[in-house]
């Protein structure tokens, strides 16, 4: 083969291996979710992938009984479920409609939550806690 045809050639496998790796990190890029995180003083941010577990813990303050709210970082955090007894769902509901259905359609790019006997907010491994004060996750990215 012409040395012309081997360097044409070795251009081409190194332009498509970069190509590749561009479309990689691309679509790594694509997956990832950057959040921030503000409680008690504190500014956090984190990287999550759209799978990873969030959820919101507490104790409802008039039932006593306790409360979890899971989500996911999808383009919102959306997909929230909430789990407790009929009676603290009744607290927030009045038994007028389906807690979780309602949860369902929810799409939102902010959450705050707020407890008087405290709170966990868990973002993929790393947990977060607010005694008597709130919690703050803003999905920065993607915008």
């Amino acid at each position: 083969m012409p040395e012309g045809k081997v360097a044409t050639r070795g251009k081409a496998l190194w332009a498509r291996l970069l190509r590749s790796w561009a479309l990689w990190f691309l679509l790594a890029l694509s997956l990832v979710r950057v959040v921030e995180v503000e409680g008690g003083g504190q500014r956090a941010y984190l990287a999550l992938f759209p799978w990873e577990e969030a959820r919101v813990e507490f104790l409802n303050s008039v039932t006593g009984r306790p409360v979890l709210l899971e989500f996911r970082p999808f383009f919102r955090f959306q997909d929230f479920r909430a789990y407790t007894d009929p009676e603290t769902e009744a607290y927030y509901t009045a038994g007028a409609y389906s807690w979780n259905a309602a949860l369902a359609r929810e799409r939102r790019k902010e959450l705050a939550s707020c407890s008087e006997t405290g709170l966990a907010l868990r973002l993929g491994r790393r947990w977060f806690q607010a005694e008597g004060g709130c919690l703050r996750v803003r999905l920065l990215w993607p915008p």
